[in-house]
C-alpha cells in the first residue's frame, strides 16, 4: 500500500496557494514511499479567481486535479474541502491539508513506512513547526515529547484527551492531533463513518480524531515536527462570521459539543460494562 489521496483544502485567495502547492508536489516527488498518488485542489465554493495563479501547475502535472464546489461544504468556518473531496478520492490513505502549509517528503516517507510495517495502524499524525510568511521559524506546534506510542492503546488515549480519571468522569477535552499533520486510512470511511462537518464545523476534525480512538482504532504520534503550519494573515481561523472570530468563539462552541457527546457515549459504555459485569 503506497498510494495516497492528498487534498489541498482552499477558499479564500491567498498568494502562498500556489508557493504551497508547488512545494508539497516537490515533496512527493522527493518520497521514496509514495508510488501512486492524487493530489486534489478543493476549492469550496470560495474565490474562483484562485486557479487562475495555479492553472499552469494543474495542466503541466496529470496527477493534479481542480474541483470547484457549488456548495460551501465547510460553512466558513472549516476545511469543508475535507468532505466535498470524499466522493473523489480513489487512493488507500488520506492527507487533508490546508491551504497554504507546506509538507516535506520525511513527513511522507515516515507516516507511510509506519502504514506498510503497521497493518493495524489506522492512523499517523505528527508535529510541526510554526512558520511565518518567510518561513522563518516560530515555534513547535506541541510540546508533547512522551506520546509516541501510548495512541497504540486508543482507549487509555481516549481517556487522556477527556481527562477522565478513576471515577471515570469526562472533565476536558483536549486534541492532540493536528489536523494537516495526519494521514489516515481510507477504510475509517467505513468503520467509523465520514466527518461530521454541520454538527461540529470547525473543531470536526477533533470530533474525528476522538471517533477514532473511541473506536478501538490504533494510532501512531510522530513527535518530530516534519511539516510546517504558516502563521498568516489568510488563516481561517482568524475569520469573522457573525461578529465572533471563529477560532475564539465557533470553535469554543463545537469543541463543548464534542465534550458533550463523548460524556455521554462514555456514560453509555460504562454503564453498559458495569450491567454486563453484574451478570
Amino acid at each position: 500500500m503506497n498510494s495516497i489521496s492528498i487534498v489541498q483544502c482552499v477558499f479564500k485567495k491567498n498568494p502562498y496557494i500556489a508557493e504551497s502547492l508547488k512545494l508539497n508536489l516537490e515533496a512527493i516527488n522527493q518520497s521514496e514511499e509514495i508510488n501512486e498518488y492524487e493530489y486534489i485542489i478543493f476549492n469550496d465554493n470560495g474565490d474562483k479567481s484562485i486557479y487562475d495563479d495555479i492553472s499552469d501547475i494543474i495542466e503541466s502535472n496529470n496527477n493534479v486535479r481542480y474541483i470547484y464546489s457549488d456548495i460551501n461544504f465547510g460553512m466558513k468556518k472549516c476545511r469543508g474541502g475535507w468532505l466535498g473531496s470524499i466522493p473523489h478520492l480513489t487512493k488507500d490513505l488520506i492527507h487533508i491539508a490546508d491551504q497554504d502549509d507546506v509538507m516535506t517528503a520525511t513527513f511522507y516517507d515516515e507516516s507511510m513506512t509506519i502504514f506498510k510495517h503497521n497493518t493495524d495502524i489506522d492512523l499517523v499524525t505528527c508535529n510541526a513547526f510554526r512558520v511565518n510568511d518567510d518561513f522563518s521559524y516560530n515555534s513547535i506546534m506541541s510540546t508533547l515529547q512522551d506520546v509516541p506510542l501510548y495512541f497504540q492503546n486508543p482507549l487509555e488515549a481516549f481517556k487522556s484527551w477527556f481527562g477522565i480519571g478513576n471515577d471515570n468522569k469526562v472533565t476536558s477535552a483536549n486534541n492532540y492531533f493536528l489536523a494537516s499533520g495526519t494521514v489516515y486510512r481510507r477504510s475509517l470511511h467505513n468503520i467509523i463513518g465520514l466527518p461530521s462537518i454541520e454538527e461540529f464545523e470547525g473543531a470536526c476534525d477533533f470530533e474525528y480524531w476522538a471517533r477514532v480512538l473511541f473506536n478501538k482504532r490504533k494510532c501512531f504520534y510522530i513527535k518530530n515536527p516534519l511539516w510546517m503550519y504558516r502563521l498568516s494573515e489568510y488563516s481561517a481561523g482568524l475569520e469573522v462570521i457573525d461578529g465572533k472570530q471563529n477560532n475564539d468563539y465557533h470553535r469554543k462552541i463545537a469543541i463543548q459539543k464534542i465534550k458533550e457527546k463523548y460524556t455521554r457515549l462514555w456514560t453509555q459504555q460504562i454503564n453498559l460494562s458495569n450491567t454486563i459485569s453484574i451478570t
